[in-house]
């Protein structure tokens, strides 16, 4: 069977981003649009050849892999607790905080401010400033982030991955009962 993938001129783009990671979303141009316009050509196409592709609610996509998460993943996953902890001591709104059209300077991030969050950041393999900001651009390839001018960066869409994660343990933590009962005698 041959097939005719001439109406598909971003299938090659698309698959390429998402065999390494990346989460494509709106920001992502004519290949997101592509793949939003015909996600079940996509989804039987990628399928065909042992990817699984994610449609999210939140409107990006990407594979799901059955893979052990690894370092990479556990840094990123840290760097989201870490920042939702900080932001939500700071009593700031986590959405209207991540998603500033201002975006972030990678030295304003709190990971390597308070002890606490250095030791979990180290038990991820990040101890340093420089390291901090390899993890940034780590976001940046998967599809989380973005650079924007003046040194700084924004977080895309595909974000929401993580911060619904941490805002549901968030959640969960807040109303778990606490016992408070002494040593039986």
């Amino acid at each position: 069977m041959i097939l005719d993938l001439s109406d598909k001129p971003h299938l090659r783009e698309l698959f390429d981003w998402l065999r390494s990671g990346r989460h494509v979303c709106a920001d992502d141009g004519p290949g997101y649009l592509a793949l939003r316009l015909d996600v079940a050509t996509h989804r039987d196409l990628f399928a065909a050849i042992g990817f699984e592709l994610v449609e999210h609610p939140r409107g990006f996509y990407y594979f799901r892999s059955d893979a052990d998460l690894g370092k990479e993943a556990t840094q990123l996953a840290v760097f989201f607790f870490v920042l939702v902890e900080a932001w939500n001591d700071a009593g700031k709104d986590i959405e209207a905080t991540a998603f500033d059209p201002g975006g972030h300077a990678t030295e304003d991030l709190p990971h390597l401010k308070r002890d606490s969050w250095r030791r979990c950041m180290a038990e991820a393999g990040v101890t340093t400033d420089a390291e901090l900001v390899d993890t940034v651009r780590k976001l940046d390839r998967y599809g989380f982030t973005e650079q924007i001018p003046d040194g700084r960066f924004r977080f895309r869409t595909p974000a929401w991955r993580f911060f619904d994660l941490c805002l549901e343990v968030w959640k969960e933590h807040e109303t778990a009962p606490t016992t408070t009962e002494g040593p039986k005698a």
